[in-house]
């Protein structure tokens, strides 16, 4: 195979990835998931939480992805508050904003995620429930509050239903 040969299959293999994940993505825009089904009962009763926010990918991507997450987390503890949730630092109870982001083309392909880890008996926290998306927005509509606030949603409208009284 010459170099051209090489370039020309590259250049088409990474067209037949970008048109494949573009297909999954923009048919449906979001697709949500809980995981696990009916353990939204573990919320039940639980009203402080430690809260935090991870970019653990950023590909392609303007800006800091530091300054990203600052302002995520921000946005995700001041949603959650006023759904009735509280943040307490270092909380048996964790919820983590999980976000990756990628540019492709004129579009930012992006999941956003919310799990609640419990501490375990044993003292190893445990995966109770998790809720996201995986979505494709134009570059320009990308931004912390969109990513806050899809998380702090998913989690609200779980945690209401467990505690219909706190809200």
């Amino acid at each position: 195979m010459t170099m051209s040969n090489v370039r020309r299959s590259t250049l088409r293999a990474r067209m037949v990835f970008s048109f494949l994940v573009l297909g999954l993505l923009v048919p449906g825009h979001s697709q949500a998931q809980v995981f696990p089904r009916g353990n939204g009962l573990a919320l039940e009763g639980i009203r402080q939480f430690d809260m935090y926010a991870e970019v653990s990918d950023w590909i392609g991507m303007a800006g800091d992805p530091k300054e990203f997450r600052l302002n995520v987390q921000r946005g995700f503890e001041a949603g959650l508050e006023s759904a009735g949730v509280s943040r307490r630092v270092a909380a048996r109870d964790s919820l983590i904003c999980r976000v990756q982001a990628t540019v492709a083309g004129e579009l930012v392909a992006y999941t956003s995620r919310v799990e609640y880890w419990g501490n375990t008996p044993v003292g190893v926290h445990a995966l109770l429930w998790e809720n996201g998306s995986i979505a494709t927005v134009p570059q320009a509509q990308f931004n912390e509050e969109l990513v806050a606030t899809q998380c702090a949603n998913y989690f609200a409208e779980e945690w209401q239903k467990w505690n219909p009284s706190q809200s």
